[in-house]
């Protein structure tokens, strides 16, 4: 018989002695416990309370008892907390043995080799667009380049500037985007325009010309349109400063690759223009043999033409010869409000690079002054 079965026997049988006698121990009266009669003198026993505890001290004892087992169980407690803090911050690598080793020291087997990613597609793939789904985030930098035409009549001319577009929302078969576009057209027309001021400057030549013996009276007609030009050809520079902030622009995401869009929005316009005589205006050669007359240190036909020639304001005069010499601007504009719409393509060459046609209609207030705008453009994308 082994040693732990004998320790087991011995305890059981302790257990089953304090079970039958500790009931007529404990339950003992306090005083003398005479053992056997004798014919000796009476021996002075102890007091039952050194022979058994009373009920009231192992009451003590059960309770200090229990406050140990109270602390032992709040220390586990706290050591389970801590465990599952520190395997909740500390996590297992995949196919790691956790716990002993194997009886026998057997090694652990070594994890099988993941499977080879799959081979990509040399297709094209559309790049991720749109938060969350982290990447590029659908948004759109460019400029385009093209031609149109211009308002009040004037000839087609050249057309350039910049968009940016901001990606607001997924809608079925595409998404909605919020563009801002700056765009500037420049043109060259031949114009014809009658000036007002060559009217009064013929009436006072022609005061001094017939005063002076120098030209006979002419007729009503030829007094106010001779010798000088009213009406004459000049070159009209206009230029067209586009601003639209607030535009929406649909595009369709489902072709891959090709991608039509639609936009429309409100727009701002700045019109600038200047008409310039000064190939055709000429008043020397008017004058003829009177351009030489002397006026001051010059001479009439000069001073006429630096007074007459150059780039007019409201095709009636040039502005200051003053203020000419010194580069200062020269012409009138205006400032518009109205509305742009249109649309294009767009091929995605790369995931960050796309090339297109743009087509734009401007609606602008005023007589004559709509618009249109053709471009080929260029987009960057992240």
């Amino acid at each position: 018989m082994s040693r732990e079965m004998e320790r087991s026997l011995t305890a059981g049988a302790l257990l089953l002695v304090i079970a039958v006698i500790g009931p007529s121990a404990f339950g003992q009266a306090a005083g003398p416990v005479q053992v056997a009669a004798n014919t000796d003198a009476p021996a002075v026993s102890r007091p039952a309370a050194n022979i058994a505890p009373s009920i009231s001290a192992l009451q003590a004892r059960i309770d200090a008892q229990q406050q140990e087992i109270n602390k032992l169980t709040a220390l586990v407690e706290k050591l389970e907390a801590r465990q599952e803090l520190v395997a909740s911050t500390s996590p297992i690598l995949p196919n790691t043995s956790v716990g002993f080793s194997p009886p026998g020291g057997s090694p652990t087997p070594s994890p099988a080799p993941s499977p080879a990613p799959p081979a990509q597609s040399s297709g094209y793939t559309a790049p991720r667009e749109l938060l969350p789904d982290i990447g590029q985030i659908g948004a759109e930098l460019g400029f385009f380049a093209g031609g149109g035409t211009f308002p009040y009549k004037d000839d087609t001319g050249f057309a350039t500037g910049g968009f940016i577009d901001l990606p607001w929302r997924n809608v079925p078969g595409g998404k909605l985007s919020y563009e801002i576009m700056i765009g500037l057209q420049r043109s060259v027309t031949t114009q014809q325009t009658t000036s007002g001021v060559n009217v009064l400057v013929n009436t006072a030549l022609n005061n001094y010309l017939v005063s002076a013996g120098l030209e006979p009276l002419p007729s009503v007609t030829g007094y106010l349109t001779t010798p000088l030009p009213v009406t004459s050809t000049v070159e009209e520079r206009a230029r067209v400063l586009t601003v639209a902030p607030f535009e929406l622009k649909y595009a369709l995401t489902k072709m891959g690759r090709f991608r039509p869009y639609g936009v429309v929005g409100l727009g701002t316009y700045v019109w600038i223009g200047s008409d310039n005589n000064i190939k055709t205006f000429n008043a020397a050669t008017a004058l003829g043999s009177l351009a030489s007359l002397p006026v001051g240190t010059s001479t009439l036909g000069a001073t006429l033409n630096s007074i007459l020639q150059g780039s007019q304001i409201g095709g009636l005069a040039p502005t200051a010869p003053e203020l000419a010499a010194r580069g200062v601007p020269h012409g009138q504009g205006n400032l518009l409000f109205g509305g742009q719409f249109g649309g294009g393509v767009e091929i995605r060459i790369t995931p960050r690079l796309s090339l297109g046609g743009d087509f734009r209609h401007n609606q602008v207030e005023g007589k004559d002054a709509t618009f249109n705008t053709f471009a080929f453009k260029q987009g960057l994308h992240w």
